[in-house]
């Protein structure tokens, strides 16, 4: 939620160079370019902007002013130029709800540093058949949502909102420990299944909740399955208990005309055709270090929209114009059939610096298809 996320300062007084940023005469917010990216209705009239998340003190430094609203929350992504809200629902942070280990970065770019946090990584508070019937579950009908329709009464007419609905393996392991979890699968496979039964309960409820709101076009699934080097687990592991919950969210969508996105960072080849198979339209955010995006366009291309690909390591510390030439090779090279969404290989985070922000989002601004 944005209320409970940590405050940052603005970088400095507002100045004209601002003004006419967030009043861009380019910017025209339509949820249709989206779906011509993702469901091939039509063709989009520039590659759309792409981001599963950014960072509120880059936020805050678009903006030159504090984020405290889920108004604030809005403009940003509408004056940015982005067509839709990225709005989280579900349980998404459950390193956070389980006091998982935190500390603080000093790296940033914006004057202060930021808390991060992740999960244990030994032994979470599932560990029996017993902590699983005794672990204080939410109701998948009594998580809040009702920010997500206060956002909606606040968009422009075209503009739309994709819920991010997460985790369900993240989730699963974070409740287990990842040490514990891996070992599970092998010593334990019952109890490893009743704990993704449950998790994929609550979260496909959430799922059906968001697709019922009006304004919201698209549902995304966050869920890391992979490293730089392959996946977490056996492929086995996430046929059996992952992917059928999520052909079950890609039929909700197809009944509901929404569009449907996966993230995942690391390499996904052992199970790109499970994934195609859930039905996803769109795949985000395709790591460069992990996999090769026009060997997966020219693969899965014609049945999937590749979203992200924008290096985070030059995201950070390169150059403005560095930026733009990355972010103009990928449209080039991606977006050349209107399937392609411009944006980071992960997200805009408080490391990467506002200039070099703005140089990728003015590539895609200025791009035709």
């Amino acid at each position: 939620m944005v209320g409970a996320l940590p405050r940052f300062r603005p970088l400095r007084p507002k100045a004209s160079g601002d003004i006419v940023r967030l009043m861009d005469d380019r910017i025209d917010n339509d949820f249709g370019r989206i779906r011509a990216c993702l469901l091939g209705e039509g063709r989009p009239d520039r590659v759309p902007l792409w981001e599963l998340h950014a960072d509120r003190p880059v936020k805050e430094a678009f903006l030159n002013h504090p984020i405290e609203s889920i108004a604030d929350e809005v403009d940003f992504w509408r004056l940015a130029g982005y067509d839709y809200v990225p709005l989280s629902a579900g349980l998404v942070r459950v390193a956070g709800v389980l006091g998982g280990t935190s500390a603080t970065s000093d790296y940033s770019v914006y004057e202060e540093s930021s808390e991060i946090s992740w999960a244990q990584e030994h032994e979470g508070p599932i560990t029996s058949f017993a902590t699983l019937r005794d672990f204080p579950w939410p109701d998948g009908d009594d998580i809040d949502l009702a920010f997500i329709e206060e956002a909606a009464a606040l968009l422009p007419p075209r503009m739309g909102i994709i819920a991010i609905i997460g985790k369900i393996f993240t989730s699963v392991w974070m409740l287990m420990g990842l040490e514990r979890f891996a070992i599970a699968t092998v010593e334990e496979p019952d109890l490893v299944a009743a704990v993704f039964e449950k998790m994929a309960e609550i979260q496909l409820r959430v799922c059906e909740r968001c697709a019922a709101i009006p304004r919201v076009g698209g549902l995304w699934m966050s869920d890391d399955i992979a490293y730089t080097e392959g996946l977490l687990v056996s492929p086995a592991v996430l046929r059996e208990h992952l992917f059928p919950p999520y052909r079950r969210v890609g039929e909700l969508c197809r009944r509901e005309g929404l569009a449907y996105i996966y993230h995942s960072d690391g390499d996904l080849t052992e199970v790109m055709e499970d994934i195609v198979g859930c039905g996803f339209h769109g795949l985000h955010p395709i790591e460069p270090k992990a996999m090769d995006a026009r060997a997966l366009k020219r693969q899965w291309g014609d049945r999937l929209a590749l979203l992200g690909n924008v290096e985070m390591d030059l995201l950070a510390r390169g150059t403005p114009e560095q930026v733009a030439a990355m972010a103009e090779d990928r449209v080039r090279d991606l977006g050349y059939d209107g399937r392609y969404g411009l944006g980071s290989s992960n997200s805009v985070s408080y490391y990467v610096p506002l200039a070099n922000y703005l140089a990728m989002r003015e590539v895609g601004l200025s791009s035709k298809v």
